[in-house]
This record gives C-alpha cells, sequence and structure tokens, in this order.
C-alpha cells in the first residue's frame, strides 16, 4: 500500500451480519446504512428493464455490453425488484483501495522532451489532458499551475460533494468545478489526504513551484476526479469518473489519457465485470483515449490467493477469523470465480478442532457448484451439543459467462486463545477455481502455516495459499487498459531537514519493488503491461502537509514535494508518457499505444526474460516508444505565382503563418493574401493522428514586387541560361515546376545559372537569400 502517510489508507466499507432475504451479499448493508444515496448501477439491457427506466424517468447514461449503467438509490433498486419490474442489477461488495525525476530518466523522458535521438520536436503532453480519478488535488501547488498563475485544472468533479440539483447529469451525484472557479477560489474541494496530488505530480508536474521533479508531462492539462471511496458500486463510479473525463476531453477536441491508481483487490479478474466492460467500450468507441492504471501492492503480502482444480480426492483449504477484521472478530468471507463450465465440482463448509486432535466439530452437506445459481443458500453448523458453530451465507450468480460464488460466515465460535477453531471449505470433483481472501483486505485469514503429515495426514490434500494473481481487479485484468508494476525509482533522498532518508526496504533502484503485484489475471493474459519507476519517489505536496514542520521528513529538501510509492505513482509515470505519445499521435487507439510500448520496452538483469507476470513486458522506454511511431512523410510545400501554396499529399493538414494557427486553413491548398508577406508552415497527419511539420517558407518581397535594385533575373523567357543579381547573398536558387516537382539550379559563375536540361514550359524561381525567399515566374522556351 502508499508510503505517503498513515492517512492515505481507505478504510473499506463496513458490513455487518446479512439478514435472510439479501439478493446480493452487501446489499442489505446498504439498503440499511444509505437507502437514498444514489450511486451507480447496472442493469441489464433488455426491452422490460428499458421501459421501466423511461417511465420512471431515469436516463440511461451509457450503455458497454449487456448492461445499461443509471444512477439511482438503493432503496429504488429494492422496490422495483419487489415489483418484479426490474429483471435484475449488478451488486458489487469489492472495497477500495489507493495504489501510490530518476524517473524521467529511468523511461528516457528528458530525450523526449528535448526532441532528442531523430523525433524531430520536443514533446511535453502540450494539447493533452490526463485525468486523474483519485483522492483529489491541491490546485493551489505551483507545480499544477501555468507560468501566469492560472490553473491547468480543468475540472474539478467532487464526487463525494451532496447530490442536489447542481450535480452534473447524466450522473445526478457530486458537484464540478471548472477552471474559472478554481482561479477565482471559489472551489471547496480539495486534497485532503495527499496521494492525489502526488500521483498528479509524477504525471504532470510541471516544476513551476521550485524547479524540480518535474513530471512526465508538464504541459498537460488536467482533469480530476475525486473518487467518493463510501459509495456503493465503487468501480462503477470510477467508470462514470471515465465517462466524465472522455466527454469533456471531446468537447474541447483534445485527446486523452486516464489513470488510476486506485482499485479493489476483490473482484473477478477477468475483465469481463460492468466498469471493465464499459471502460473497454470508451476506448473502442473513438480514437484519442487511453487508460492507464495501477496493478496494485501486495505482492509481498502473505497469500490470500487460492487455485485449485478438484478431482476424486477431497482438498480443502481452512480460513480463521481475524481479531480486528473489518467484518468483526466472528466473521468470515471469501470470493470465488471460474468460468462456466469449471463450475462442475461439489462443496461443503466444516470446523475443525486445532492441535492437539485435529477432530471435526461440525459439517454441512455436499452441495454442486452450478445447482443453485441465483439463489442464496443459508447453512448453520452446530457441534454435538447443538451449539451454533458459525452460521453461513452463500450467493451465486452469472457474471458475463463467469461462475461466481460469495461466502460470507457469521457467528464463528471463537472459544479458546485465540480462537482455535478452523473453518474449512472443502471442493471434490472436477472443473476448477480462483478464490480470494484474507488478512491484507481487511477481512480473515488463509491459513498458511499447517503441520506435517506425520502430525495430520489429510493436510496432503490443504490447498496453500499463493501470491500469484494478486493484482487488483476489474480495469486492471482488461486486455485494453495498461496495467503497470512497480520498480524502485531511487535509492533514497535528503528530506527538508536536511537529513539522509533511506527506506526499511533496500531493494535496489530499477529492480522490482516487493510489493509490487503478481499476475496473470484469472484467464491467462500477462499482468502488468508494463513496468515503471514507482517507489520513493516525490510528487507534489499539499499545501497543508508542506506547510507543517512535522512531515519535514517525508518532504524532499525543497519542500514542495512528499514522497510516496507504490504502484500509484508508477502508474502515472506510463500515463504522463502516454500523453507525450498522444500529442504526437493525437488519434492513435489504445491498442497502437499498447502495440508500440511493448514492441519498444526495454529489458535487463532485473527483468530477465519477458514477457512475465512481474514486469510485463519490460520497462518502458518513451523515446524510442515515440519513435516506433508511423508518422507521415515530412511534408514539402509549393507556391504558384497567384497567391496559393501546396502540400505534399496528407490525410489531413493544418497551416499556420508566423507561428500562428491559421483557423480554418485546413486543406491542401492554402490561399495566401499578400501583403502583409511572412512564414509559412503546414502540419499533416495521418490516419493515426501522427503529425510531421513542413519547413518553413518565407515569403518576402517578390522579384516584381520588390526593387529591382534588391534583386533581379534576366533574360525572362529564356532558352538557355538565367542570371541573377542580388544585394543579399544567395544559399540557393530552386526550379518549382507546376506539379511541385524542383530541381536546385548549380551556379556556372558570375550569377549565371544553366537551363539546359529544363524542359520548356512555365516554373515558380525560389531565391533563396540571408534576406528572406523571393520568387519570380520563370518561362523556359
Amino acid at each position: 500500500m502508499d508510503k505517503l502517510l498513515r492517512t492515505l489508507l481507505i478504510i473499506p466499507v463496513l458490513f455487518a451480519t446479512l439478514y435472510a432475504g439479501a439478493q446480493k451479499i452487501g446489499f442489505d448493508n446498504v439498503l440499511r446504512e444509505s437507502p437514498d444515496r444514489l450511486t451507480t448501477f447496472c442493469v441489464p439491457n433488455n426491452t422490460q428493464n428499458r421501459d421501466l427506466l423511461e417511465n420512471e424517468g431515469i436516463s440511461v447514461k451509457y450503455v458497454a455490453g449487456e448492461w445499461a449503467f443509471i444512477t439511482a438509490t438503493p432503496s429504488w433498486i429494492k422496490e422495483k425488484m419487489d415489483e418484479k419490474s426490474l429483471t435484475d442489477f449488478y451488486f458489487e461488495l469489492a472495497p477500495p483501495a489507493l495504489m501510490a525525476d530518476t524517473a524521467r530518466a529511468f523511461h528516457f523522458v528528458d530525450d523526449v522532451h528535448a526532441g532528442n535521438g531523430g523525433l524531430g520536436s520536443g514533446y511535453t503532453g502540450a494539447g493533452v489532458i490526463i485525468g486523474y480519478v483519485d483522492t483529489g488535488i491541491d490546485f493551489n501547488h505551483d507545480d499544477f499551475k501555468e507560468a501566469d498563475g492560472t490553473t491547468r485544472v480543468l475540472r474539478y468533479w467532487d464526487q463525494s460533494m451532496p447530490d442536489n440539483a447542481s450535480s452534473p447529469p447524466p450522473y445526478n451525484y457530486g458537484f464540478v468545478w471548472d477552471s474559472s472557479a478554481i482561479n477565482n477560489q471559489t472551489c471547496t474541494s480539495m486534497d485532503n489526504s495527499g496521494h492525489g496530488s502526488t500521483v498528479a505530480g509524477q504525471g504532470s508536474g510541471n516544476g513551476l513551484a521550485n524547479g524540480r521533479n518535474m513530471g512526465m508531462a508538464p504541459d498537460s492539462k488536467i482533469i480530476m476526479v475525486e473518487s467518493d471511496f463510501s459509495r456503493p458500486n465503487w468501480t462503477m463510479t470510477v467508470a462514470d469518473a471515465c465517462d466524465f473525463i472522455f466527454k469533456t476531453a471531446d468537447s474541447l477536441g483534445m485527446p486523452a489519457v486516464v489513470n488510476l491508481s486506485l482499485g479493489t483487490y476483490l473482484g473477478s479478474h477477468d475483465g469481463n465485470d460492468p466498469a471493465s466492460v464499459a471502460i473497454e467500450a470508451m476506448l473502442d468507441s473513438q480514437p484519442g483515449r487511453i487508460v492507464i492504471c495501477a496493478a496494485g501492492n501486495s505482492g509481498n503480502q502473505t497469500g490470500y490467493h487460492i487455485y485449485d482444480a478438484p478431482d476424486a480426492d477431497t482438498n480443502f483449504t481452512w480460513l480463521r477469523t481475524n481479531p480486528s477484521g473489518v467484518l468483526g472478530s466472528s466473521a468470515i468471507l471469501f470470493d470465488l470465480w471460474t468460468d462456466i463450465g469449471n463450475d462442475t465440482w461439489n462443496y461443503s463448509f466444516a470446523v475443525d478442532r486445532p492441535n492437539p486432535d485435529w477432530t471435526q466439530a461440525g459439517e454441512t452437506i455436499y452441495r454442486t457448484a452450478n445447482g443453485s445459481i441465483g439463489t442464496t443458500i443459508y447453512d448453520t453448523i452446530r457441534n454435538q451439543n447443538q451449539d451454533i458453530m458459525c452460521t453461513i451465507e452463500t450467493a451465486t450468480e452469472i457474471v458475463y459467462g463467469a461462475y461466481h460464488m460469495q461466502v460470507i460466515m457469521t457467528n464463528c465460535d471463537s472459544l479458546g486463545t485465540p480462537y482455535p477453531y478452523l473453518y474449512r471449505f472443502n471442493t471434490t470433483g472436477s472443473g476448477d477455481f480462483d478464490l480470494w481472501s484474507g488478512k491484507f483486505i481487511g477481512w480473515n485469514e488463509i491459513v498458511f502455516q499447517v503441520m506435517t503429515p506425520a502430525q495430520y495426514p489429510e493436510i496432503v490434500y490443504y490447498l496453500m495459499p499463493d501470491t500469484n494473481q494478486c493484482i487488483v481487479s476489474s480495469w486492471n485484468c482488461s486486455p485494453k487498459v495498461i496495467s503497470v508494476g512497480n520498480m524502485r525509482n531511487r535509492l533514497g533522498h535528503i528530506d527538508f531537514n536536511m537529513n539522509q532518508y533511506y527506506p526499511s526496504e533496500m531493494t535496489t533502484p530499477g529492480y522490482l519493488a516487493l510489493n509490487s503485484s503478481h499476475g496473470p489475471n484469472r484467464v491467462g493474459l500477462t499482468k502488468p503491461d508494463i513496468t515503471a519507476a514507482g517507489d520513493i519517489s516525490m510528487g507534489a505536496a499539499p499545501l497543508w502537509l508542506s506547510s507543517n514542520p512535522a512531515n519535514n521528513g517525508s518532504l524532499d529538501e525543497g519542500g514542495e514535494h512528499v514522497r510516496n510509492g507504490g504502484t500509484s505513482m508508477s502508474s502515472p509515470v506510463v500515463a504522463g508518457i502516454a500523453a507525450l505519445y498522444l500529442e504526437r499521435c493525437g488519434q492513435a487507439t489504445y491498442q497502437d499505444f499498447i502495440d508500440d510500448m511493448i514492441s519498444s520496452a526495454y529489458t535487463d538483469a532485473a527483468t530477465g526474460a519477458v514477457p512475465n507476470n512481474l514486469y510485463g513486458y519490460g520497462k518502458i522506454h518513451a523515446l524510442d516508444l515515440l519513435l516506433s511511431t508511423n508518422l507521415p512523410s515530412v511534408p514539402t510545400i509549393t507556391d504558384d505565382w497567384n497567391g496559393t501554396l501546396t502540400s505534399s499529399t496528407a490525410n489531413s493538414y493544418q497551416w499556420f503563418y508566423n507561428d500562428t494557427l491559421l483557423n480554418g486553413e485546413i486543406n491542401q491548398d492554402l490561399n495566401i493574401i499578400v501583403p502583409p508577406y511572412g512564414t509559412y508552415i503546414v502540419e499533416v497527419a495521418n490516419a493515426e493522428g501522427c503529425t510531421a511539420t513542413s519547413a518553413p517558407m518565407t515569403i518576402t518581397l517578390s522579384i516584381e514586387e520588390g526593387s529591382q535594385n534588391l534583386i533581379a533575373t534576366y533574360p525572362n523567357p529564356t532558352n538557355s541560361s538565367i542570371t541573377i543579381t542580388s544585394e543579399f547573398q544567395i544559399t540557393d536558387v530552386q526550379l518549382v515546376s507546376m506539379d511541385g516537382s524542383s530541381v536546385t539550379l548549380e551556379s556556372e559563375g558570375s550569377n549565371s545559372y544553366s537551363l539546359d536540361d529544363v524542359p520548356s514550359g512555365s516554373y515558380l524561381l525560389h531565391v533563396y537569400t540571408e534576406n528572406g525567399l523571393y520568387y519570380s515566374k520563370v518561362i523556359r522556351l
């Protein structure tokens, strides 16, 4: 988990014992605690539900796959389900968690800023939006301002603000501030955690505060969505945030990158949950959109994932209550997923006594995994005295071709010191599944220290937890979203007290941080996709934090930036580089970016052979990434003697005059109005939006309009050669035909240039001098 401050830890949503009649585990709790609070739900996109929504005046925000996404209250959902007017809804019990300039050097970003290596020009993220879904941003930090003091933050949607008539449609919750409200100091939202500011600093900080710790895309514009971690169906509010960022970018005519340095460790881990499907639909809908996310920070946690392929012998896992668990000291919960067709095993629950006898205190009957899909089963295990050992609620459903089982055990007997009973999940038969649980996510413990077969022969069938698939779920597991692992950025730093700081974990810079989460996703896709420098990074410190001397040990020696780490800080490195990529190729797709990123990634002794489920395809290389883009040919400009400039052929065009964009001049031809005269360039783009810019053409006075004392040509027309005289040093002479082809004329001495090899016809003579370009019509007889 991130290392900024203890306050960065998000407390998962609390869930009490559930009562009978719950259709989705955890939903009854939401009904009790916040029945009338608006949040995001998705419902099957069928005729019955669409008619209901229309009759109820509830708008559909967007549709993705089989789901229609709406904003509604839990009480409305409950009412319509009871009436059977709503066929179903998706509810997710998955608590959120936050994930957190040597980094520029590690990933060759400084070379991109400078335009080195053959780029032709520098890229800094200008004209691109990076949207951050996080804890907010301290927009008063100078790193998020322009040189004139105005804000770089275009929008700030605080999803935690009270819902009212001013909440942004079609989401209808929270409140949106625009840049005017930020500039005039009427925006009241702020980053009270610090996480969002450091993340945005890593991606977009411009170093204006004190010239230190500039981010990857210092000229990018910023949209911040402050996530409300307490809203039910939280992952779908993140999908809303992505939709808001992309639609705002569309309205401004700008490409956009979204950075998600947050996630949940529970869920299907296959990229097919509703939030992931919605984000994928947004990416597929048009080019110029990329989503980057943090892979998670649980790589060094005690195993909380189990994979099982049941057979004729009964496999089992023990779970144990957690005295400090957020579900209470007598509760156990686990989340299980598999594909339809692999849900062919049987299961039961049991309670085992611990050492010294290891006898069983009670067990349920065996049931088939796929025998009760869509219903909730209630079990009670009693001992021989009929005392309750635990009550069990098992809910199953089908989500996008996946089988989902969620189990909560309550009233778990806690006699003994400490809590001696072991709660067993038995499986037998065929198929497979993945199961997640554990103390790391605030729940119960999966037992990983067990006895030997000599002590307990049955232990040979025990399913030991592992560290695979410890990445976060949802969007992070999508093949269309880039998941980022975390490597050590720097060894340490000088703090604001002028003391040297080193962390207790002394990983070598450039090597994977111990806590960086491991893939793959549940269906075997390599995750993370790429690795970037995150641990021991310095990002923009909120002013409330940097102004308190108690925090000096976390600040760098400049006092404006604070230490953070984890995949939270490696993700915005890649997001910033993605903004550089979209500045170069504004119509590129997420797949263009993924392909170029993978093909240009670099490996070393740390990464080993790639792809792997620690580093993905290696470490991102910003310079090689941008060099791998499919750029159009550098355009050329030809002119005639009637005031028209013509670009060589491309997909699109944009003309500039004296470095100023000419609005509306997007055709291959530019009809110039002279005088005044000046310098013209054309920028062309290919289908991916990758651009190339012509050499400048400077038009001063034509020979016919200028004084014959400045420059003169004769004879004209001519049948062999032409003589050019000028007050200025002539640097080049070119003859351009009507079809745009050109030939450089070589001097024969005495300012005479031969046209012997030039076919008869009309030409435009370009005379380049130290004072600019002069041109004239020439006729070759």
